[in-house]
């Protein structure tokens, strides 16, 4: 499936048909995918793989609790009602790391990780192992991730 049928799927399954096509956020998206805009299409790709960065760690011990959800919406700034439902929407679902790992492009591990780390607050060993499973699948070296950790002032993972 082509990238603008998946993402007039997942826009019309979780939004419905009639907002789909009233807004003009998505249809900007959908134009610019069109029209081949690649450095467009690559940054707001980036930007979705970093959203689901944030949600999939925030979800990992099977509670968002107010400061990560705040983090999220940090990260994404002034939001459209639509980007605020598709937030939700990916913090409702449930989570699929090896779909996850598929999706993310060569190059964007470490920032990968550095937004899990930043959405959340490490106060359970299930985030600890969430993180340690999620360094280990983006082949990311463990001085590396002390690094990242430290420089978010985390503990380690």
């Amino acid at each position: 499936m082509k990238l603008i049928e998946r993402l007039e799927t997942l826009f019309t399954k979780f939004m419905g048909n009639e907002i789909f096509h009233k807004d003009s956020t998505i249809k900007a998206l959908i134009s610019k995918i069109i029209n081949k805009d690649l450095e467009e299409l690559n940054s707001r790709e980036e930007v979705y793989i970093l959203l689901k960065a944030m949600t999939n760690a925030a979800k990992a011990d099977g509670i968002v609790d107010e400061i990560e959800r705040q983090r999220i919406v940090e990260f994404m700034g002034d939001m459209s009602n639509v980007e605020k439902m598709f937030v939700d929407y990916e913090l409702s679902k449930s989570m699929n790391i090896e779909e996850f790992i598929a999706e993310i492009p060569s190059g964007m591990e470490q920032q990968v990780y550095y937004m899990s780390l930043f959405a959340i607050d490490l106060d359970s060993d299930i985030e600890r192992e969430y993180l340690t499973m999620l360094a280990n699948r983006l082949g990311i070296a463990h001085t590396e991730v002390d690094d990242i950790h430290e420089s978010l002032e985390a503990d380690a993972a």
